[in-house]
């Protein structure tokens, strides 16, 4: 199973409330409905807990190969009424996106109303496999409810990022307060010279498309 992130920032003019409805109540179900498709979230963002990354969209999905994504793309839905429709609320000329293969299993659902999302650019020289042996160490997150880890599989052309993080908490206050936490001193410390830059996103999941009960992701 492959996991995809796909990051870009809202058209000019759009309000983040407004990108956020849009893709949320318009373009997910067009999106949402594409054979291939094994699971598609859509990673909002709590607005004033972090700076802009310099992007607002950050879905995420699952497909059981790098062809089947191929193929979902390629799909005449998505290439008419998708395209068509991402013009009306994100700026494709920017972000871009990364394949990841995921770190354990998944937890069941949603484990937590707040997730902290940081993506992780790998330091020149640094493949996925020392990234994958740290962030798969257990007890990453501190207080954390739940966590997950994803790294960027080999042979794609510019990976927006080279792994993501992802950590589930009670609420904004939770994922705050770990931020600025040893437990979190202690995660990045892990990192060391394995990165050379991250951002991150406080974030809520809207679940378009859950995960086929017969590839569970």
């Amino acid at each position: 199973m492959i996991t995809r992130f796909g990051l870009a920032p809202r058209r000019d003019g759009l309000t983040v409330a407004q990108f956020q409805e849009h893709w949320r109540e318009r373009h997910g179900p067009i999106i949402g409905v594409l054979p291939g498709l094994r699971r598609y979230w859509q990673n909002h963002t709590i607005t004033g807990e972090q700076p802009w990354p310099g992007f607002d969209a950050c879905s995420e999905m699952d497909a059981d190969d790098v062809a089947a994504f191929e193929a979902v793309f390629a799909h005449p839905h998505y290439l008419d009424a998708g395209r068509a429709d991402e013009q009306r609320f994100v700026d494709r000329s920017h972000g871009g996106a990364v394949l990841t293969r995921r770190l354990g299993a998944r937890p069941a659902g949603r484990p937590a109303p707040v997730r902290l999302l940081t993506f992780l650019r790998a330091a020149p020289g640094c493949g996925p496999d020392p990234l994958a042996t740290v962030l798969g160490r257990p007890g990453r997150g501190g207080g954390a409810v739940a966590a997950e880890a994803f790294v960027a599989v080999d042979g794609q052309p510019d990976p927006v990022f080279d792994a993501v993080e992802a950590l589930w908490f009670a609420d904004v206050a939770a994922a705050r307060s770990y931020v600025c936490s040893p437990a979190a001193e202690d995660d990045r410390a892990a990192l060391g010279r394995l990165v050379r830059g991250t951002e991150r996103l406080v974030v809520t999941v809207h679940v378009v498309r859950r995960p086929d009960p017969v590839h569970p992701g």
